[in-house]
């Protein structure tokens, strides 16, 4: 006589998948999982960067006002700090320092809303292509754009229902 535990035989049972846990095809005939390519994952990686980058640049170009303001009140304070040399410079060596502060500030805000509006642009042609990328549309919605790669470029193409 054979005997077998109830833990394994319990665990026998439950490996097999019982007639209810069965995937119907007709039930997933419209619902075949598409691979995501890199426009649906880089679209959001984009604007999360366009985003930070913004508030990077903003954040910077306060600090740069800041500076400056500072400036302008150090110059009001007493205007023998902000005598020139003849090389253009601040005589006054906190003076210089502060003006210096504020243009690199300023650069580095620059720099980085610029590179937030690169990204803000990345971002909505990613938005496009990804959407030009699906077929099952449903028939509700008034247009259709299609993107499609050419040489040198891309072809973008919108179709508008009415």
């Amino acid at each position: 006589m054979i005997r077998i535990g109830l833990a394994p035989a319990l665990a026998a049972l439950l490996a097999a998948p019982l007639a209810a846990q069965q995937v119907n095809p007709a039930v997933t005939a419209g619902h075949e999982s598409r691979r995501r390519g890199p426009a649906h994952y880089g679209k959001w990686l984009s604007a999360a960067v366009a985003v930070t980058l913004t508030g990077l640049g903003a954040r910077e170009y306060v600090r740069s006002d800041q500076a400056y303001r500072q400036l302008l009140d150090t110059c009001r304070a007493d205007t023998a700090n902000c005598t020139f040399t003849p090389s253009g410079a601040y005589a006054n060596a906190g003076s210089e320092q502060l003006y210096q502060t504020s243009l690199r500030l300023e650069r580095r805000a620059r720099v980085r809303l610029l590179a937030g509006q690169a990204s803000l642009l990345l971002a909505a042609g990613l938005f496009l292509a990804d959407h030009g990328r699906h077929a099952d549309e449903p028939e509700n919605i008034p247009y259709h754009i299609s993107v499609e790669p050419r040489a040198g470029g891309a072809q973008v193409g919108v179709r508008l229902r009415f």
